[in-house]
């Protein structure tokens, strides 16, 4: 291709693995890996589509199209519609430029059908735009690869993916920052300097490329949640409501089911969130989830319908200082089982009660029984961190919408019997071994 290639870029290049993980410290050369090997299939395979991400269109602006221009150059590359956000070059191959924002992912990447798939700064995208890519990848006669090309962000789906445990079709490799030798001679060093006072973990993260949980710690256990999070990759809801409520299990007679709820305001990023689950003496299973940003009248609409489709399940909303709302519209609809503390309707988070939350929680996910069937629930607990004043909350740049939610089933769990009383059923003749 007449440009110097540093060694990790040509793994990269003439590696046919269905799934490749390029990760790497700030300046590596990861965008630019990436750009070379859909130059490389786009040159080996004219009329490929290829589906290029990153986690928001300001990123694709300011970084990721810059590099794909400079690689593929204009006698190959036609102009990029930066409307429509799709690039075509001179051999017939079309490159889409894709934003993975969790609030328009499903609408941004449907209908795309390609050939290869290059997530930059994967990290920063949810797991969800993962499992859309790899869906996408149904372009008849064409190698249908997927390459990641990222900095760690603790211990989220990348890791989960790619290096927890080794699965056929998947490989990685990590870069440092200091590898790349193409960078101006000073450039490493001047990056050590500017590190200098940040949290040693965060400069691992940064320069090194290794997974770091920055400025605290996990209260999980990193284990069971890698088991967690294995598990839930081989599940797959058996519906979908309302394109954001998902279903794993059909609902049962005789199970008690709880519903925890973490409300949000519907401004600005938070959504509200909810997971349904049931218990027994060996396990306790999350058997749905839902989250989306709305105001809080509509999230307790969506409880309480919940709710009573899944027997009265008892619900448990989060009710310090946002979640008020909710349990004052819940009450208004009637709804017949409010999880009650100390009189009053809902469970209070605060510096009291947290580390009580957090325990509850933690203790069940170490001792196994807990059984999640969705990856990016499983993903905001390895992100969740208790920093250095104590103080409990997703790492920079993660969520932990999920994590509050489950905290308040765990609670509903402790509070319920483990099965209902089933409707007393009239069995003419004398009673046998099988009548209950």
């Amino acid at each position: 291709m007449g440009r110097s290639l540093l060694p990790s870029q040509e793994i990269l290049l003439l590696d046919n693995t269905s799934y490749f993980g390029y990760i790497g410290g700030v300046g590596s050369g990861k965008t630019t890996g990436g750009a070379i090997k859909s130059l490389k299939l786009c040159l080996e395979y004219p009329g490929i589509y290829g589906l290029i991400t990153a986690p928001s269109y300001k990123t694709l602006q300011d970084a990721t199209i810059p590099a794909y221009e400079e690689i593929f150059t204009s006698d190959f590359l036609n102009p990029i519609n930066r409307t429509d956000m799709v690039g075509e070059t001179k051999n017939g191959c079309k490159l889409f430029f894709r934003s993975t924002d969790y609030r328009w992912i499903e609408k941004a990447l449907e209908g795309i059908t390609c050939g290869f798939v290059h997530m930059d700064e994967a990290s920063k995208s949810p797991v969800r735009a993962f499992r859309i890519a790899q869906a996408r990848l149904r372009q008849k006669g064409m190698p249908r690869l997927l390459y990641i090309t990222t900095t760690p962000d603790g211990f989220n789906w990348i890791y989960q993916e790619f290096v927890a445990k080794e699965r056929p079709g998947y490989k990685y490799l990590i870069v440092r920052t200091g590898d790349n030798y193409l960078a101006p001679s000073d450039y490493y060093e001047k990056l050590v300097q500017a590190y200098a006072n940040e949290d040693p973990r965060y400069t691992e993260q940064q320069l090194e490329g290794l997974f770091r949980i920055v400025g605290g710690d996990c209260p999980f256990n990193l284990k069971e949640l890698n088991r967690l999070y294995q598990e839930a990759m081989t599940k797959e809801p058996i519906d979908v409501e309302r394109n954001f409520i998902y279903r794993y299990t059909n609902r049962q007679i005789g199970k008690v089911y709880v519903i925890g709820a973490d409300a949000a305001t519907g401004q600005g990023q938070d959504e509200s969130a909810f997971v349904i689950g049931t218990a027994s003496p060996v396990s306790i299973d999350i058997i749905a989830c839902g989250k989306r940003k709305m105001p809080e009248s509509e999230f307790a609409e969506i409880l309480d319908a919940q709710g009573r489709y899944y027997s009265n399940a008892l619900v448990v909303v989060e009710s310090a200082p946002v979640g008020k709302a909710t349990l004052s519209k819940l009450e208004e609809l009637r709804y017949p089982h409010i999880y009650q503390y100390k009189g009053k309707a809902g469970f209070p988070a605060s510096r009291t009660t947290k580390p009580l939350l957090v325990n509850d929680l933690a203790e069940a996910i170490k001792d196994g029984t807990l059984h999640i069937p969705s990856a990016e629930i499983a993903e905001q607990l390895s992100s969740y961190m208790q920093d250095e004043k104590g103080q409990y909350h997703a790492s920079e740049g993660a969520r932990d919408d999920y994590v509050s939610a489950l905290m308040m089933f765990i609670q509903g769990v402790k509070n319920v019997p483990m099965v209902s009383k089933l409707p007393a059923i009239k069995i003419s003749g004398p009673a046998t071994r099988n009548t209950y």
